[in-house]
């Protein structure tokens, strides 16, 4: 349970379908992590009528040199590791807000970019190994909250914790379908009204403001999903964002190719 609106929405459709009583609900928070994710996570917890178990993941990431990728591990406070990141995104790397994802995706070895992945990734896959530890631990299964516009645009964690899971209800859902879901299971304002924020990197805090408006960015999904035309026209809609979307669906192909689907 993040804190966010795919993981509240999931949540309360289980306790709808299971009951309180059967749901484990697991906050794993680091020193990344926005403090507010953590407050509103206690509270939809509260409301559902679950046990919440909160733990930092801070230590494993320091012991696994995770931090220590991006010169901002000697930062203490997270608001400067914030700016220390946009600066280095602006001036150091010069990637435009609407090609980090694509910068992501095809980051030279050893480049900022890269070890930038490399450090916000990691605290995904320690979050997956954590909780299938605890699943398996009380003989659980895991329920994850990967959407489908995360799901197509490679805005996810391979093997991570929006990656693996036992059950994938939401993973048909676009975003902006989630929105209206949220809506009728009358998720509380301050979860729906928040950013979708990964919490994986400072000063990359709001998905929307890298992939763009996202009841536009479902619109281009659903028009090309399953289509190999590159010029594909929606009205209303850029032809270079168009493009761009079409992009990200090419090089994040891998990170939804199961290594047991490979021909021999």
């Amino acid at each position: 349970l993040s804190g966010g609106l795919d993981s509240a929405v999931v949540a309360a459709m289980a306790v709808k379908a299971l009951g309180s009583e059967r749901m484990h609900l697991l906050h794993l928070y680091e020193r990344d992590s926005q403090p507010i994710h953590r407050l509103h996570a206690n509270m939809f917890a509260e409301q559902l009528g679950c046990m919440l178990i909160s733990s930092s993941i801070s230590n494993l990431l320091r012991s696994a040199g995770s931090y220590s990728l991006l010169p901002i591990h000697l930062v203490p406070f997270r608001r400067l590791r914030a700016e220390i990141v946009q600066f280095a995104r602006k001036n150091v790397v010069k990637v435009e807000k609407d090609s980090v994802l694509i910068s992501r995706l095809n980051a030279e070895a050893d480049s900022w970019e890269a070890k930038a992945n490399a450090y916000a990734m990691a605290k995904h896959r320690i979050r997956m190994m954590l909780i299938y530890q605890y699943a398996e631990a009380h003989n659980l299964m895991v329920i994850g909250a990967a959407n489908r516009t995360e799901w197509l645009t490679g805005t996810f964690t391979k093997f991570g914790v929006d990656h693996c899971a036992d059950i994938m209800p939401i993973i048909h859902l676009y975003r902006s379908e989630v929105e209206d879901l949220a809506s009728y299971l009358e998720i509380p304002e301050y979860i729906c009204e928040k950013a979708a924020d990964a919490d994986v990197l400072p000063g990359l805090e709001d998905k929307e403001q890298l992939l763009g408006d996202i009841k536009l960015v479902d619109k281009v999904l659903m028009a090309v999903e399953g289509k190999e035309n590159d010029q594909i026209s929606i009205d209303g809609i850029d032809q270079e964002f168009i493009g761009r979307i079409m992009e990200l669906m090419r090089l994040s192909e891998p990170m939804r190719a199961s290594p047991f689907h490979l021909e021999r």
